[in-house]
Formats: structure tokens, C-alpha cells, sequence
């Protein structure tokens, strides 16, 4: 590559080094695609120590469109989103379609123009298979909701549009593997509305982002279409969650998933609708039943469970025959007993707000504590935590 048409790869290491900080994450990546010297010089740079820590929100979002949502620590207040798009269809495409239906000869006689591309061939290709039609991303504002910290905060969007006319999981996955090799990490949270897409397109998609994230989410309102069952099913068994899975899922009343087939044991689990959920996996119908459950031995393979429960309970009876140790410290509960209880009360913050909450520290004999409580307040809420 001649250092003519780029004068910056002039500068010498330390100063090359200084300015390319500088760039947004849209030139750095527009900048890694000019040559291999380029894509060299991006992917140093990100491994120094304020950029390779700098990625904490790299999301991939398979909804009405497919999206890759990055987040920086130096620019707080700014989404970067590449949006990705079947390449539209031009007249051309649609005039060769008509004429594709005649004899050869015929055509030969009647129509002699040579080949026209289509748009998306016309459009800059430097990852195969995604056109980029211009380097100029759209700027504007919106408000972006945090699901995981329940905050809405104003946002500086920059979208770049780009095209396929290739599978859009596929070259979703390619660009996901593109932008990892530059920033030097992998993405955190893969979002799915699985009942858009057909069968055939869910495997496809599920087997393409296997890989393990930090968060997964799940969507979709299949009530009234039980078919769907076993894809759902197949989705859950293969998402790669190992913190927190979100599921906004409404599967019809006859669906229900054995939680032992998870791949990861989870930290937490959300669920906004339970009427699936059965005694044997989670045991959301009765709060008593499952700390006797913990109790007699039961290791579940997630850490954290809040339930809304239908009715006020009160959580000394769901330790009863057990003597409670009013310490202040779970420290002190000695090991004098297959398990011992400390009680404790007081303001907790919880999902991001902070509530009242009674409830015991149970101290097993295996070492594992299981911390129970009931919030005081509208919600009605019971938690659940297990730790060592």
C-alpha cells in the first residue's frame, strides 16, 4: 500500500499511536478494512490498557432487524450500531427475472444489453458478503433503556446501514467475529424475538451465536400457537447464557422446559411470565416448599430467584423447627448443627432499588448459605441466594 495515499502511516510509531486513540470506533473499523498494514496498526492499538478495557457493551440484537450494538467507556453517552439489511431489489433484478423466463434465442434477439449489477454489487464489499454503501453513519438522539439496570438515559445514536444479499445471521455472525478481532473481546449480551423467524431460520441463527455470552435474552409471544413448542425448546437447550438469561417469553399453557438442560448455571433468572414454570424445575408455587427442598440437601444450578408471590408470607414459618440465632453476622454461626439460621432485617437494594427486607441467613452443613427474605412492600416479592 503506498504511504502516499495515506499520510498518517507516516507518523512514527508513538505519534501514529496518539492519534489513532482519537478516532471514533466507526474509523477504526473503517480504517482496519484499507489494507492488512491497517488492520494490523487497529488491532495494536486496542490492546493498550485504557481501549482493550473500553468495550463494555458489544450486544447483538435478532428482532425486526438484525443489529451489533456497541458501547465505550470514552464516549459514555454514544451507541455505535451497525444495522444490517437484505440488499433491496432493484428494477434490473426484477426485469432479468421476466426475461429469464424465455427461450435463450428469443432473448438473445429481443434483448441484447449486457448484465446489470445489482445495488448491493455496485456497494464498497471489505468484509465478504456485507456492502457498505457509504462511510458516513446517520447521527441522531434517542433514549436507550438499560434492561439490566432499569434506566432510560439520553443517547447519541451513530448507525451505519449496511447490506447482504447472503444470510443475515450469517453475516451478522461475520461481522460479530470482525469487530471481536479488532477490539480484542467478544460479545456480552445476544437478544433474540424468536417468534419472527421460522424453524429452519431459529437453527440457523442459534447455531451460529453458540458461544458463550455473559447475558442472553429471549422474546417472543407464541400463546396461541403450541406448534412452536419445540423450537423453543431447542432454543433454550442451546443458548450459552453464564450470567443472567432474561426470557420475555409467553409460550402457550401446555409448554414446559426441564431447567436441568440449561447449558451454564445461571446468576439470575428473569421470567415475565410463569404460568409454564412447574414445581419440578423452579417451584414458584410454593416459597415454603422450596427452602425445605434447599434444606434437605437440593443444590439448584442458579444462584439467585426473586418470585412475586400471590399471598403474604411470613418467613419465620418457612424456617420453623429450626432454632434462629439473632447475630448480626452470619460469621458467627457456629457448626454445631447440620444447619443454623441467623435472622436479619433492614433497607436492601435490590434490582437497582432499594427495599425493606426481613429474612435468614440458612447455614448448611456443607458450608453453602442460602439467604431468604420477603420485601415489605406492594410487590410482595420473595428472594432467594445461594452462596459459599
Amino acid at each position: 500500500m503506498s504511504l502516499s495515499k495515506f499520510p498518517i502511516l507516516k507518523l512514527p510509531t508513538v505519534a501514529l499511536n496518539e492519534v489513532l486513540k482519537l478516532f471514533t470506533p466507526f474509523e477504526i473499523i473503517f480504517f482496519s478494512f484499507c489494507s492488512k498494514r491497517t488492520k494490523s496498526i487497529c488491532q495494536s492499538i486496542r490492546t493498550v490498557p485504557k481501549c482493550k478495557v473500553a468495550l463494555y457493551n458489544f450486544s447483538v440484537w435478532i428482532d425486526s432487524v438484525y443489529a451489533i450494538y456497541l458501547q465505550f467507556t470514552y464516549f459514555p453517552s454514544e451507541l455505535w450500531v451497525f444495522n444490517l439489511e437484505a440488499c433491496p431489489e432493484s428494477k434490473h433484478t426484477k426485469r432479468n427475472k421476466f426475461w429469464s423466463v424465455l427461450p435463450n434465442g428469443f432473448l438473445k434477439m429481443c434483448y441484447s444489453r449486457k448484465p446489470t449489477k445489482s445495488s448491493c454489487q455496485k456497494k464498497t464489499e471489505p468484509i465478504e458478503g456485507i456492502h457498505f454503501p457509504n462511510w458516513n453513519p446517520a447521527v441522531d438522539t434517542v433514549e436507550t433503556y438499560a434492561w439490566l439496570t432499569n434506566e432510560t438515559t439520553l443517547t447519541t445514536r451513530h448507525s451505519s446501514h449496511l447490506y447482504t444479499s447472503e444470510n443475515l445471521a450469517s453475516v451478522t455472525r461475520k461481522l460479530a467475529d470482525y469487530i471481536s478481532e479488532i477490539f480484542h473481546d467478544e460479545e456480552n449480551l445476544f437478544a433474540l424475538e424468536w417468534n419472527r423467524y421460522n424453524g429452519k431460520q431459529n437453527r440457523i441463527t442459534m447455531d451460529l451465536f453458540c458461544n458463550p455470552v455473559q447475558d442472553f435474552l429471549l422474546t417472543g409471544d407464541t400463546s396461541n400457537d403450541s406448534s412452536k413448542n419445540d423450537m423453543l425448546t431447542y432454543i433454550l437447550k442451546n443458548q450459552n447464557s453464564k450470567r443472567t438469561m432474561t426470557l420475555w417469553i409467553n409460550p402457550s399453557l401446555d409448554f414446559s422446559f426441564d431447567f436441568g438442560q440449561f447449558k451454564n448455571s445461571l446468576e439470575v433468572l428473569h421470567i415475565t411470565y410463569s404460568h409454564w414454570i412447574t414445581f419440578q424445575n423452579i417451584l414458584d408455587a410454593d416459597f415454603k416448599l422450596l427452602i425445605d427442598k434447599w434444606r434437605d440437601g437440593w443444590t439448584p444450578n442458579w444462584k439467585t430467584m426473586s418470585i412475586e408471590l400471590n399471598e403474604d408470607i411470613d418467613v419465620d414459618t418457612c424456617v420453623e423447627d429450626l432454632e434462629p440465632e439473632h447475630y448480626k453476622s452470619k460469621k458467627v454461626v457456629c457448626g454445631n448443627y447440620p444447619i443454623q439460621l441467623n435472622r436479619f432485617k433492614g433497607y436492601f437494594d435490590i434490582s437497582c432499588e432499594t427495599t425493606f427486607m426481613h429474612g435468614y441467613h440458612i447455614l448448611r452443613s456443607d458450608g453453602m448459605i442460602a439467604t431468604i427474605g420477603i420485601s415489605v412492600d406492594k410487590y410482595r416479592v420473595g428472594w432467594f441466594h445461594i452462596r459459599k
